[in-house]
This record gives C-alpha cells, sequence and structure tokens, in this order.
C-alpha cells in the first residue's frame, strides 16, 4: 500500500469564527498544488477545511496536525 506523503510546508484556514482560524494546518501536498493552480478549499490533516491563501508563518502549527505528522514520522 503506498504511503501519502505529506507536504511539510502549513497552510492556514479562512474560515472565521472558532480556534481554528488561529492555527496553520498541515495538508495533502496534492491538495495543496490543485488549490494552487485551480482554486478553492482543501482538508487538513485535522479535518478543517479551508482555502490556503493567508502566510501560514504568521501563525502557529494546529496542536492536532502537528501530532498526526508526528504519528506518521514514527511509523516511517
Amino acid at each position: 500500500m503506498p504511503a501519502t506523503r505529506l507536504d511539510p510546508e502549513v497552510r492556514p484556514e479562512v474560515q472565521e469564527g472558532g480556534d481554528s482560524d488561529h492555527f496553520a494546518h498541515y495538508a495533502k501536498r496534492d491538495e495543496i498544488m490543485r488549490a494552487s493552480v485551480e482554486g478553492g478549499r482543501i482538508t487538513a490533516l485535522c479535518g478543517f477545511e479551508f482555502e490556503p491563501i493567508r502566510d501560514p508563518s504568521r501563525y502557529p502549527v494546529c496542536p492536532k496536525c502537528k501530532e498526526l505528522v508526528e504519528m506518521a514520522e514514527q511509523l516511517s
């Protein structure tokens, strides 16, 4: 079974309200590339949906996304 490749670059969400709009999220590389070309929303590893249009370096990384990435790295 092929492994899913994760993009180490984080992308923040744009949805207002809730705690998720205060974090940068991890997402699959192919979804980020698709959204860059076609536009639209992508789904973060934690399940949060967002449009990657803001500078992710201005936000802390989503703790749930970070935990999922660390778990995946331990399995490698």
